[in-house]
């Protein structure tokens, strides 16, 4: 996979299946590695509600109510993000908060984890475009 960029054809839309009728919320992501990387590792990234890239282990350090304000609750508000996004540089952050150990960043996962999948049954991802 090549650096990240504001393509939807190149991301996935994960349907959380909280909403009604398991409609939404939605989460963005997509793999790759960040503009002017110099180690071109391969990374999975959240596409936050302000157009940013943030990389997924970053967004699990978030609080719940940050992780939660980034949804997009139809896919109707996800495919405007994009409209707005196609002419535009792309812009992520690709770095773990400063002093974020493994152990903490592992435990902030599994919380998220289970947070963002509670009530699931199945979590499926499909190509957007």
């Amino acid at each position: 996979m090549p650096v990240i960029c504001n393509d939807a054809a190149r991301c996935e839309v994960m349907n959380l299946a909280w909403g009604p009728g398991g409609h939404g919320p939605y989460l963005v992501r997509q793999e790759g590695y960040a503009p002017g990387s110099s180690t071109f590792k391969m990374q999975r990234f959240i596409l936050q509600k302000d157009g940013r890239w943030l990389l997924n282990l970053a967004f699990v350090m978030l609080p719940e109510a940050e992780q939660e304000a980034q949804l997009f609750h139809s896919l109707t508000e996800v495919l405007q993000m994009f409209e707005g996004l196609s002419s535009k540089p792309v812009s992520a952050h690709a770095h773990l908060p400063a002093g974020a150990n493994a152990d903490e960043i592992l435990a902030h996962f599994e919380q998220c984890t289970h947070r963002i999948l509670r009530g699931m049954r199945t979590c499926s991802t499909v190509p957007l475009k």
